[in-house]
């Protein structure tokens, strides 16, 4: 969820969400490739991002300049995260498992497209989605209070902001998620399912600004 004033709900410090630094629809190099992709191929994924089939065409030719082999490996995806501002080894971990849908340890082209075009252009409950897979370290579903902690602790280290909600100062990791608990856990399981998640976060972003990546 992009960072808004909601609510009497500010940052200490203002940012720019880290995939928002990325131009678009240059989102790589500006290397050149005469491979093309197949009409059906765009056909698909002009419907599933909110990319139009012009831009498909320019970025896959930028993608396939820096990934000739047609997927981004994931020791190279350090420099490609470090472009979005995003410089913690656990969240660059976050963000590659994130996009790596398959798990096969790297990215293609359709998912790095699918992920960018949720992160910078998606729908609020779209971002939601995303965040909630990169946010479900171990794909069991759900987040513990610990993982987010520890997700929350590394996102405060890399962006050095200090979240306010209402009025009330967040300055530790475990305040911050003690409170996204204490209003979307509603039924006191220790554990966010992307239900909650999508439910307390809709009815009041402000709870999870401090969260946003995009």
């Amino acid at each position: 969820v992009k960072l808004t004033e909601t609510r009497n709900t500010s940052l200490r410090k203002s940012r720019v969400p880290a995939a928002k630094r990325l131009s678009e629809p240059t989102l790589m190099g500006n290397k050149q490739s005469v491979a093309e992709l197949k009409k059906e191929e765009i056909e698909e994924l002009a419907s599933k991002t909110h990319y139009d089939k012009r831009e498909l065409k320019q970025l896959y030719k930028q993608f396939s300049g820096e990934a000739p082999n047609g997927f981004i490996p994931k020791g190279d995806f350090n420099s490609l995260s470090e472009l979005m501002g995003i410089k913690d080894k656990f969240i660059t971990e976050l963000v590659f498992n994130a996009f790596d849908k398959n798990r096969d340890g790297s990215i293609s082209f359709s998912e790095f497209i699918l992920a960018m075009s949720v992160m910078t252009r998606g729908t609020p409950e779209e971002k939601l989605e995303f965040a909630f897979s990169l946010f479900d370290v171990n794909h069991k579903g759900h987040i513990t209070k610990d993982e987010l902690v520890k997700i929350v602790d590394s996102l405060y280290k890399m962006l050095g902001d200090l979240v306010s909600l209402q009025g009330e100062e967040y300055d530790t990791p475990e305040k911050l998620v003690d409170k996204i608990f204490t209003d979307m856990d509603v039924t006191k399981e220790g554990r966010l399912t992307l239900d909650k998640y999508k439910s307390g976060a809709l009815k009041d972003p402000a709870i999870v600004q401090g969260l946003a990546l995009f």
